[in-house]
């Protein structure tokens, strides 16, 4: 980083402010656009800042500049060589132009060129760097615009089924520090956090709203394809939970308790049999997450992170015990991985600046949640999460991608960012809930 990127970034954060006042002013008829959008587009750049200079000056060094290094010599390339530059970004296999390997050796980031995840991220990057001037800082804001769009639109999707709660859904989407933070740089983390915000945002415009149906499904198709080449396994937990979704919200619709009990295992088939063809459907790259090899994955996980919370900082944590990655184990381990996942790092655990912030998050979480629990009605909590839809995507969803996280994290470094994707639905879980517990009669749609 130099000057040049000093002098680009109040230019492109004009610029975005610039465009960002303009879908205030193309939405004005929507109350929502005037009261909060500014707002969370601010706290976002603000977070893409931090993170990149985080990255800069307190890391000196990470994934995210390496992902830089190994972008940099692309803009150039597409310049020189517009053919091999197209030929790198748009092929599925594991293609470098030799132009870039040297330069990248030289930075000592080769590794990074190794994986089809790390080469996604890669390509993804290099095609907005076109537009950012070959600029880390830059880059970094084009990551945080592109995804505050797609968080800002689930949150305006579920505001308009709980108008009443749109201060506290504000903070579960726009609000919440470590998502701010880590989905808001160049990394993986923040191409994931947009990836499932536009994908569940599709998905609900194509079955539960039934509008855009062919625009739409097309866009899932693509989010689901990207999606499957950085963090397939993602997938096998999205997609059923959505089916299940679906499940619940048309239910609701039959009239009849004896036709709801006799349709519902039906539908529920059918949400299994949907999930599967759409896993298939996106790309040969989710079948490397086949069942038979997710010990196997698992296990890589824990051992590498485990060094890096052993070497960087000390931040590993442990479940008391080996983990062993079978149906039985895992059912063993995962109220602890669970419990670490939504409420770690705990105050004792904090060992640098970074984690404080999610320390302090990961308290508040807990203090709410154990808030709800012991709400005096808390007796209607099982016709909620049963009846509400959103209630019922969003809760399975949260466990069981918490517990794999905290099956395979190991330390709180990766844990933190692995974690945020299901931060703002966990947060919207505890908002609706409380609420329908705290009405004298609950209304579950």
């Amino acid at each position: 980083m130099d000057v040049f990127d000093f002098l680009l970034m109040p230019i492109y954060l004009s610029a975005f402010y610039l465009i960002g006042h303009q879908i205030v002013a193309f939405n004005r008829k929507n109350p929502l656009y005037k009261t909060y959008y500014i707002r969370g587009l601010t706290y976002k750049l603000l977070g893409s800042l931090g993170f990149a200079f985080i990255y800069l000056f307190y890391y000196k060094g990470g994934d995210s500049i390496s992902f830089f290094y190994t972008v940099h010599p692309l803009f150039g390339l597409f310049f020189t060589d517009p053919g091999i530059y197209f030929k790198f970004v748009f092929s599925i296999k594991t293609l470098y132009p030799i132009e870039a390997v040297s330069y990248v050796a030289q930075h000592g980031v080769f590794y990074l060129l190794r994986g089809t995840p790390t080469l996604t991220t890669i390509r993804i990057a290099s095609i907005l760097d076109l537009f950012c001037m070959n600029s880390y800082l830059s880059l970094c804001l084009m990551f945080a615009f592109i995804s505050f769009q797609f968080q800002w639109r689930v949150f305006k999707l579920i505001t308009s089924a709980y108008p009443m709660l749109h201060k506290q859904l504000f903070t579960a989407f726009m609000i919440i520090p470590s998502v701010i933070f880590w989905g808001s740089g160049l990394s993986k983390d923040s191409i994931m956090l947009g990836s499932i915000m536009l994908f569940f945002y599709c998905y609900y415009n194509v079955v539960i709203l039934r509008r855009g149906i062919v625009k739409y499904i097309v866009v899932l198709f693509i989010t689901g394809f990207l999606m499957a080449l950085i963090r397939g396994f993602i997938l096998f937990v999205l997609v059923p939970c959505l089916m299940l979704m679906t499940v619940t919200y048309y239910r609701n619709f039959i009239s009849s308790s004896l036709m709801r009990f006799l349709f519902g295992p039906l539908m529920i088939a059918g949400a299994i049999g949907g999930s599967v063809l759409f896993l298939r459907g996106v790309g040969s790259e989710v079948q490397s997450y086949k069942l038979e090899s997710l010990q196997q994955k698992a296990e890589g996980f824990k051992s590498w992170h485990e060094y890096l919370g052993e070497t960087q900082g000390g931040s590993a944590y442990s479940l008391g015990g080996d983990v062993v990655y079978t149906p039985s184990g895992i059912m063993r381990q995962a109220p602890l991985a669970l419990i670490i996942t939504l409420f770690g790092p705990f105050v004792w655990q904090i060992r640098s600046p970074v984690m404080l912030l999610s320390g302090v998050e990961s308290l508040v979480f807990l203090y709410v949640t154990v808030r709800m629990l012991a709400n005096k009605r808390i007796y209607s909590l099982g016709g909620i999460l049963i009846r509400n839809h959103l209630i019922v995507f969003c809760v399975p969803f949260v466990i069981i991608l918490g517990v794999a996280i905290g099956l395979t994290s190991f330390n709180y470094g990766a844990l933190v960012r692995y974690k945020i994707p299901i931060l703002p639905f966990f947060a919207t879980a505890l908002i609706i809930i409380n609420y329908h517990l705290n009405k004298p009669k609950a209304e579950i749609t």
